[in-house]
């Protein structure tokens, strides 16, 4: 067997153990257009969602709920049902800060969690298009295994109308429909924002 012939043989079997990483460009899709924060406050169901980052572990029955803080800081709250567990998590608030131009926001969760937040679309009373990246690159850009789809409505259900609308919408390049999988909705009840007084 050739030295030339090995590293071919090494070389795939490199290939199928571990995928080649995905870059997405997060910074370059669109945000909503003259995006209404405070008509965007409230209730949004997760009915679909990608799977990247957490496979067959990806909270089903999302439910996030949208407050401004007294001095004016949007936060965020929001819980999923966990299937290893069979139980909704304990709810968790994040503070949301503005980043960049148009919907596009840092959420702090937990004093120390940080992910980029971007609503791609949105008609503030049904439907809303959310992109998350769990771990964005200097360059803007991010891992497609970090990366979090969100299609959300302000009920648990959503018409096939609707979501031909949020689908026109995708601009992430490395996001296929294919990639976007139903969640069960309805099994958790709507979180309570926990904001600290004064903020």
């Amino acid at each position: 067997m050739s030295f030339m012939y090995s590293a071919v043989v090494v070389y795939f079997a490199f290939c199928s153990k571990f995928s080649v990483a995905i870059s997405c460009d997060f910074d370059g899709t669109n945000t909503a257009a003259d995006f209404n924060d405070t008509k965007f406050l409230g209730t949004w169901h997760e009915l679909e969602r990608t799977t990247f980052q957490w496979g067959e572990n990806t909270w089903h029955s999302q439910v996030w709920v949208f407050k401004r803080g007294a001095n004016g800081h949007l936060y965020m709250a929001y819980t999923g049902y966990s299937a290893q567990s069979k139980s909704c998590s304990s709810p968790q608030t994040g503070l949301l800060t503005h980043s960049g131009s148009g919907a596009s926001y840092t959420l702090t969760s937990e004093g120390r969690y940080e992910a980029a937040l971007r609503v791609a679309y949105t008609d503030y009373s049904n439907v809303a298009l959310v992109y998350m990246c769990y771990a964005p690159e200097v360059l803007g850009t991010c891992d497609r295994n970090r990366v979090h789809v969100s299609l959300l409505s302000r009920s648990p259900s959503m018409s096939k109308a609707q979501r031909t609308i949020l689908m026109t919408h995708i601009d992430l390049e490395c996001v296929e429909n294919g990639h976007l999988h139903q969640a069960t909705s309805g099994l958790c009840q709507e979180p309570i924002p926990s904001i600290p007084l004064g903020k």
